[in-house]
């Protein structure tokens, strides 16, 4: 049973945050396509559904953690940031990034009720989750010292910097 739980326990992780990764570019990319005045309906659908996926394996991953016979968590070490006694500050930015995740998602569910402009100032907020999950993967667990893992986490870092980059330019010369 161990062997199950420490594969899940990456699986749902490592799906989860590749998840996140294309909510991350599906969501730059609607943008960009917005401000060139294009439709951008199924694509911010989709956007939102991976996003709505990656919560779903999150809690999964958490789930198996506290059921996990190797090294079991308490709630309260997953729920409380520092209060993990294992890779104390991976864990810490596990449950911080969590915690962004939730908020994403439902003040977006909820984006007509408090406003665009407020939602709009949260979701600014997201490349801290981004940064947050990309550093917990990388720090967590031994598997993430193999090189093609390192690479699913920092790929995606450096195609995200490199798109965001390429937006602002793009945006900046369209609007001079």
């Amino acid at each position: 049973m161990e062997t199950f739980e420490w594969y899940a326990i990456r699986a749902t992780g490592t799906i989860a945050y590749l998840l996140l990764y294309a909510a991350v570019l599906t969501g730059l990319y609607s943008m960009v396509q917005k401000k060139r005045k294009k439709k951008v309906n199924n694509l911010l659908h989709l956007h939102e559904v991976l996003s709505d996926w990656s919560l779903i394996l999150t809690g999964g991953h958490l789930g198996i953690l506290l059921i996990d016979s190797y090294l079991p968590f308490k709630l309260s070490e997953i729920l409380i940031p520092f209060a993990s006694g294992y890779e104390t500050i991976s864990m810490a930015m596990g449950s911080i990034a969590t915690y962004f995740l939730i908020l994403t998602i439902i003040t977006s569910k909820f984006r007509n009720k408090i406003g665009y402009q407020r939602w709009r100032k949260l979701h600014a907020l997201n490349p801290i989750l981004y940064i947050l999950v990309t550093l917990h993967g990388l720090l967590s667990g031994t598997d993430f010292q193999g090189t093609i893992l390192a690479a699913v986490n920092i790929a995606p870092v450096i195609i995200f910097g490199g798109m965001l980059f390429s937006s602002k330019k793009k945006l900046t010369a369209a609007q001079g």
